[in-house]
C-alpha cells in the first residue's frame, strides 16, 4: 500500500496534483494549510476509491471543507494507529513534546505533522529525553515514530519542496521515503 503524505501546499495545487498523479497513492494525507478545496484534491487522488485525511492547519480556516477536514485524525492501520496533525496547535514551533505526547496518550505509534515547512523523521526523541527526567507512564520509552513531510510549496529551513510516502506491507512492515520535486 502507497501512502502519499503531504503539508502546507498553501492554494499552491501545481506541485501537488502533479505529486498526486506521479504517486497514484493508495491513500492521501494532507497535514493542513492546503488553502485549495480539499473536495477537488481528494478528487485528484481517486476518492472515494482512494482513502484522502485532511487536517485543519492555522490557514486552512476560509477553504475548508467541514465535511472532510477535522483539527487531528486517529485511524488503526495494518497493525498500526496513526496521529495526525497540523501542529500548530500542539505548537510544533517550540518543540515536539505536546506532539508527541499526544500521540502517545491516543496509543499512536506513528505520528504525522507539518507546519514548520521543514522535513522531520525521528523515533519519538521528545518523548525519551522528558522519561529521562521524569516518571511519565506514557508507554514505551522510544515513543512513536514522528514524520513531517515539509512543504510541498514553501519549504524552509534550506529544505526543498518535498512529499513522503509510506510504502506498507500486508504484515504492517513499511518504509518511510522523503522526495523532493525538482
Amino acid at each position: 500500500m502507497k501512502i502519499l503524505i503531504v503539508s502546507d501546499s498553501h492554494g499552491i495545487s501545481g506541485p501537488l496534483r502533479t505529486v498526486i498523479m506521479k504517486e497514484s497513492p493508495d491513500m492521501l494525507i494532507h497535514l493542513g494549510d492546503s488553502e485549495y478545496p480539499q473536495s477537488e484534491i481528494a478528487s485528484w487522488a481517486g476518492a472515494p476509491k482512494t482513502p484522502c485525511i485532511f487536517v485543519r492547519g492555522n490557514c486552512d480556516y476560509n477553504y475548508s471543507d467541514p465535511s472532510l477536514v477535522r483539527n487531528e485524525a486517529v485511524f488503526e492501520l495494518k497493525g498500526h494507529r496513526f496521529f495526525c496533525a497540523h501542529g500548530h496547535l500542539q505548537r510544533v514551533n517550540y518543540g515536539l513534546l505536546t506532539l508527541s505526547l499526544t500521540a502517545q496518550e491516543q496509543g499512536c505509534d506513528i505520528c504525522l505533522f507539518g507546519h514548520t515547512h521543514v522535513p522531520y523523521d525521528s523515533f519519538g526523541d521528545a518523548i525519551s529525553s522528558f522519561n529521562r527526567y521524569y516518571e511519565s507512564g506514557f508507554g514505551t520509552p522510544s515513543g512513536p515514530r514522528i514524520l513531517n513531510p515539509g512543504s510541498i510549496a514553501i519549504p524552509r529551513g534550506g529544505s526543498k519542496r518535498g512529499y513522503m510516502v509510506m510504502e506498507m506491507k500486508e504484515d504492517g512492515r513499511y518504509e518511510v521515503f522523503y522526495r523532493t520535486i525538482d
